[in-house]
């Protein structure tokens, strides 16, 4: 189906889509290109998302047969496919009753939240995101208990991802003003927020509303208390790059990577624009995702106890019977995964099941940065380095 198809119109860069007031009388779906959504609020432009291929808009207005909440315009080219309310409610129809009644109320409450924000105020989806978070918990507790057996971890609380899934499917919300909103609320105790540890990169988390009877009435409350220090669910989030982290925490860029390997940052510090990744993802091979490859690093570069993988095992081997079976307890005692692997394949198996039977948990930190130093003073003797 080409631009030429009447299922597909065509906008240039800075093109207008839509205006905030119009009627809704159809929805799009991103074919190629990109579409900010934006809203004007005291002559200042204020983007509210910036959305790209496969990527739904303007199907609120339908639903809730109301008028635009928004402006739209092209990013940049873009063709994009024509969803009229005819293809939209039969979409919904085919989602059992439940969920019908769940949509229509979830955009009902959203635009009278809409509604009660102030033009002169501050635009936030802090309440919006409240209210849905309220809807679902609400549901989540009703749930018939044979229904609720057959959910995974059901009794932790409302799983997280799918809460986050059904915000992003219903209001022009960023994942990063999701977890601040969630955090805001953690951290004063009217959430709680647990995680089960899977194996997996990242953990299963889930939510709990401590007061379910008077959470709207206190999430309201805390919003208005925010508004007077001119809150919005992203100021706690301006987005800065790693070099301008390193700066602010008095680090080095390089040690902060090897934090973010070794899983020491949140994950919820990882925002990522969605086009420019899909951008740089296109110019990779498949297979570049699959696997990492370890940057080689020279003997003058060896500084912590990982960096081991990158020594030869004959120059390990002749360092390991210098250093002793006490210091070597030490390097097992503080490596991890492939450097302890390393160390172990490099000395006998009777020596090295000897010296693991005696490993200490705790280690005193500065007697083992004195090792790690000593360890890579003897390889970059043995391989004729600069100290």
């Amino acid at each position: 189906m080409g631009p030429s198809s009447p299922n597909i119109k065509s906008f240039f860069k800075g093109q207008e889509i839509f205006k905030e007031g119009q009627e809704s009388s159809v929805a799009y779906m991103i074919k190629k290109g990109a579409v900010n959504i934006y809203k004007v609020l005291n002559n200042e432009k204020i983007i509210l998302a910036r959305l790209c291929e496969g990527e739904i808009f303007g199907e609120m207005g339908i639903i809730s047969k109301g008028i635009r909440s928004a402006n739209a315009e092209a990013a940049e080219y873009c063709d994009l496919v024509i969803l009229t309310d005819q293809i939209i409610f039969k979409l919904l129809e085919q989602c059992p009753k439940t969920v019908q009644y769940m949509i229509r109320l979830f955009v009902k409450r959203l635009a009278r939240t809409g509604e009660m924000i102030s033009a002169k105020g501050h635009r936030s989806n802090f309440t919006s995101i409240c209210r849905i978070l309220d809807l679902c918990y609400q549901n989540h507790l009703s749930m018939p208990r044979e229904q609720a057996k057959k959910e995974r971890n059901h009794d932790m609380g409302l799983e997280y991802n799918k809460f986050c899934k059904v915000i992003r499917g219903i209001i022009l919300v960023s994942q990063g003003e999701i977890d601040a909103v969630i955090s805001k609320l953690k951290s004063l105790r009217i959430i709680e927020v647990s995680d089960i540890r899977t194996g997996r990169a990242f953990p299963d988390r889930f939510v709990k509303i401590a007061d379910p009877l008077n959470f709207l009435e206190i999430s309201n409350n805390l919003f208005k208390e925010l508004q007077k220090t001119a809150y919005t669910s992203t100021s706690e989030l301006q987005i800065i790059d790693i070099y301008e982290v390193a700066e602010m925490l008095n680090s080095d860029p390089k040690i902060l990577y090897k934090k973010i390997a070794n899983e020491d940052f949140p994950e919820t510090m990882f925002l990522f624009d969605r086009c420019k990744v899909s951008e740089w993802a296109s110019q990779k091979e498949p297979e570049y995702f699959s696997k990492v490859k370890k940057k080689k690093k020279g003997f003058d570069e060896l500084e912590d106890i990982e960096d081991i993988v990158f020594v030869d095992n004959g120059t390990l081997k002749d360092v390991f019977n210098r250093l002793g079976y006490h210091k070597l307890g030490v390097l097992i005692s503080i490596a991890r995964d492939e450097a302890r692997k390393k160390i172990l394949m490099n000395i006998a198996k009777k020596i090295a099941q000897i010296i693991q039977d005696e490993v200490r948990g705790d280690v005193d930190e500065a007697e083992a940065e004195d090792v790690v130093f000593e360890l890579f003073e003897m390889v970059r003797e043995i391989k004729g380095g600069s100290k």
